[in-house]
Order: structure tokens, then C-alpha cells, then sequence
């Protein structure tokens, strides 16, 4: 819930001013992750772009969360971004500001977000931007 409460801080900061009306923020909830990647300024095509990802885990499971930066190139080949981990128990939140280059292009933007046991993935959503 961390996740989309921080989104509609967000949003409702972003609808006060107009030069940063194409911010996105793709993200989704599953099974014990939240989290988002907020994009400050995503204007079509670009082969390099600002980004700030945030992950919680959400239960006191024994598992952990992680999220990933996905990118769509040109041809529709998706660009597979490293996982960064929300590793400390229910109700801890990372994040980071980072930049993501892709000299192919990035055309769409998304996000996965999981509940990861090890290296296993347990279950997962996507949303794309």
C-alpha cells in the first residue's frame, strides 16, 4: 500500500505543474510486493532516461521483494533491467534514483514487481506505462 500511496502523492503533485505533465509512474501490487518506477519526464523515444524505482515487501512471509525497470526497444523487444531487492521484512521500502541508456531506444516503459524465494521467483505482476 506504501507503493500507491507514494504514486498518488505523485500524481497530485505532478497535476500542479504543467512541465512535468509527462511524468509516469508504472507499477503494480502482487502477493507480498509493491512498488513503482517513477519516471520524471518520458517524451516518446529517448535512448536514455531518469528513473527512481521503489519496492516494499508487504508480509512477514520469509520471502522478499524485488522490482525491475522493463523497456521496450523499436522492434518491440523488451529490455529486461536488473532486480533490485527490498530484503529487510514486512514493510521495508528501497529505492534509488538511477538512469537507464539503451542505445536501441526506449519506446515504452514498465515494471515488474515479485515475491522472490532465493533466486526463485514466486509470483510477479507487470504494468506497463
Amino acid at each position: 500500500m506504501l507503493g500507491v500511496a507514494v504514486t498518488a502523492m505523485l500524481a497530485a503533485t505532478l497535476t500542479t505543474s504543467p512541465a512535468q505533465a509527462d511524468a509516469f509512474s508504472p507499477g503494480c501490487t502482487t502477493t507480498g510486493a509493491d512498488g513503482f518506477i517513477y519516471i520524471p519526464s518520458f517524451n516518446g523515444p529517448v535512448t536514455a532516461l531518469k528513473l527512481e524505482w521503489h519496492i516494499t515487501d508487504t508480509l512477514a512471509d520469509g520471502h522478499h521483494a524485488r522490482i525491475r525497470f522493463l523497456s521496450k526497444q523499436h522492434d518491440g523487444t523488451i529490455h529486461y533491467w536488473p532486480w533490485h531487492k527490498a530484503v529487510g521484512g514486512k514493510g521495508d521500502h528501497e529505492y534509488a534514483a538511477t538512469t537507464a541508456t539503451d542505445s536501441y531506444g526506449i519506446f515504452d516503459i514498465g515494471a515488474e514487481v515479485a515475491r522472490y524465494e532465493g533466486d526463485t521467483k514466486l509470483n510477479s505482476c507487470v504494468d506497463w506505462s
